[in-house]
């Protein structure tokens, strides 16, 4: 783990090649290890059922396919390093409201250390794809309000199936709006939601990757945030690094916006004994 006096360099929601991402596995491992990384958990995303495929995502059978080469790859790299850095293999999962069963079945599939849950889809729409399709979600809700508090109803239920470790990205609902979406219903459902994290002892995202997209901000947002944290909801770093350019990247923007939000220690996860244990870390204004 770190010296003393800094925060521990890890992420845990990051690590995509397969379908939205570039470069081999084990370039992003030799990245971690040249960036003194003190752990890393590998996320890639969860093939999706056939209706809400991805336009650029292959055909489901050929997804499948991939992933479990990617499973087979982790695993292997675990071994291969396993003297040098602490590699979890995890998942992000697709919360689809009509597929429970689907994410079920799939997470029985595999043996993963940790799961990430996000929700990408809201009225069958993937609307963090483009500016058109986030449009497009935001009148099938009703407006930008509905849109969020049909987000959260999402997120809840995926939180609700108790198979989730780490949150992905809590508001990423706001990647297109001009600002955070507000009003009082949406702060009801932010709120209903940080209650059904709290109680499913899920650790938050915070996610880096908002700082390349329109929002311009990590995920979630600091006001946000200090709400978790007074909650006590425990939070980690996802650099959702989608290239080994991208592992670590932005993350001292992340620490700094945990700080901002009250934080003074960093939740992680780590191999021990066989399985994977939760760790609590102090927060430095440093990663190393």
């Amino acid at each position: 783990m770190p010296q003393q006096n800094t925060t521990p360099l890890v992420s845990y929601h990051g690590g995509h090649t397969l379908f939205d991402g570039e470069g081999r596995l084990e370039e992003f491992v030799e990245s971690a290890i040249a960036k003194g990384f003190s752990a890393i958990g590998f996320s890639e995303h969860m093939p999706p059922p056939p209706k809400y495929n991805y336009p650029h995502f292959p055909a489901p059978a050929e997804a499948k396919q991939q992933f479990a080469g990617y499973v087979d790859t982790v695993t292997h790299l675990q071994e291969k390093y396993r003297k040098d850095l602490p590699i979890l293999l995890g998942v992000e999962t697709e919360y689809l409201p009509d597929e429970e069963t689907y994410l079920a079945d799939f997470l029985k599939e595999f043996c993963f250390d940790y799961v990430v849950g996000s929700v990408h889809f809201v009225a069958g729409i993937g609307f963090d794809s483009s500016q058109e399709k986030y449009d497009e979600a935001v009148e099938a809700c009703g407006g930008l309000p509905e849109l969020a508090v049909e987000y959260y109803r999402c997120v809840r239920g995926l939180l609700a199936m108790n198979v989730v470790g780490v949150l992905g990205h809590l508001d990423l609902i706001d990647i297109f709006a001009a600002e955070s979406i507000s009003g009082e219903q949406v702060r009801a459902a932010e709120d209903e939601t940080l209650a059904a994290a709290k109680e499913a002892n899920v650790i938050l995202d915070i996610n880096a990757r908002g700082l390349l997209k329109p929002v311009k901000r990590v995920y979630p947002r600091v006001e946000l945030l200090k709400r978790a944290c007074h909650m006590e909801i425990p939070a980690t770093f996802g650099d959702d690094s989608h290239g080994p350019d991208q592992v670590g990247a932005r993350l001292d923007q992340s620490l700094q916006t945990m700080l901002a939000a009250g934080y003074t220690s960093i939740e992680t996860l780590l191999p021990e004994d066989g399985g994977v244990v939760r760790k609590t870390y102090p927060l430095y204004p440093t990663i190393g």
